[in-house]
């Protein structure tokens, strides 16, 4: 992983990117998102992520608020796969600077000469990332995320008056990671802290709630986390004879948050699957 991120900063950096110069992420899909990510990162290079359209539904909303961020965060690469580049095409139709639009696969495709690169040194106080709020209620805005922040705030959560990390832990998790929970719970914390992790992309779970759970059967995960609604529907749409074939005793943090948690939907959760060794105090 670190090599293949060295490899991405110095296709990157012959791009004509300079250190602080901003990488928009469109990508959906973990392994391309995690080592672009990274690939920004040790270039020293800003990624800023962003949720990517499944769908053309409503796609003049979301070509409005790309169009909003990439010009906020001063993009000057946007980085997404081929199957989200037509509606990512769609920024030359707003009046703003289109920044350099690159396909993943194309971009650092294994046959690709990759060119000689001294990465920079970096600052702790250096900009790691831009992130931006979801826009619920009001235009995205970007919070600048420095190495230090980064750093203080993953050793804490993950630290012995957060998790507790452990050496036997294995995350598991389906969260986007252009979202805080996804992204600093499931990709950074643990790259910091040293956890294996197992991601799966969202639409797995979206299409079935039990490959989560499965995922966590399979991997011996210790610690999860999704919000209420995800509980919820595990409860709902995983069978009872489907719960038998599960081992979940392994779990010993099943995390929730990022809306409001309803005690009902935890306390059926731990009910449903209390015969497949959950243990409610997880």
């Amino acid at each position: 992983m670190e090599a293949e991120a060295y490899r991405r900063a110095a296709l990157l950096s012959a791009l004509g990117l300079k250190k602080g110069d901003r990488v928009a992420l469109v990508l959906a899909e973990p392994h391309q998102f995690v080592l672009s990510f990274l690939g920004a990162v040790v270039g020293g290079f800003v990624p800023v992520p962003i949720y990517p359209r499944a769908s053309f539904k409503n796609a003049d909303g979301y070509v409005d608020t790309l169009a909003h961020i990439v010009t906020a965060s001063q993009s000057t690469v946007l980085l997404c796969g081929a199957g989200n580049r037509e509606v990512v095409e769609r920024l030359a139709t707003r009046d703003i600077a289109v920044p350099q639009i690159h396909d993943v696969d194309q971009l650092f495709a294994e046959d690709v000469t990759v060119p000689s690169f001294a990465p920079p040194s970096i600052d702790p106080e250096d900009l790691c990332f831009l992130q931006f709020t979801s826009g619920s209620t009001n235009k995205p805005k970007g919070v600048m995320v420095s190495h230090a922040n980064l750093i203080a705030n993953t050793t804490s959560f993950l630290g012995p008056h957060g998790l507790d990390r452990r050496d036997s832990d294995v995350g598991v998790s389906w969260l986007p990671l252009y979202h805080d929970m996804g992204l600093i719970g499931f990709v950074l914390g643990p790259l910091v802290c040293d956890i294996p992790i197992y991601l799966m992309p969202t639409e797995l779970f979206a299409r079935s709630p039990r490959l989560w759970l499965e995922a966590i059967h399979k991997q011996r995960g210790t610690i999860t986390y999704a919000p209420n609604f995800a509980y919820q529907l595990a409860a709902k749409r995983v069978k009872p004879a489907e719960v038998e074939s599960l081992d979940l005793s392994c779990l010993r943090v099943a995390g929730c948050g990022a809306e409001p948690i309803r005690a009902a939907t935890l306390r059926s959760f731990a009910d449903h699957f209390a015969p497949a060794g959950f243990q409610e105090k997880a």
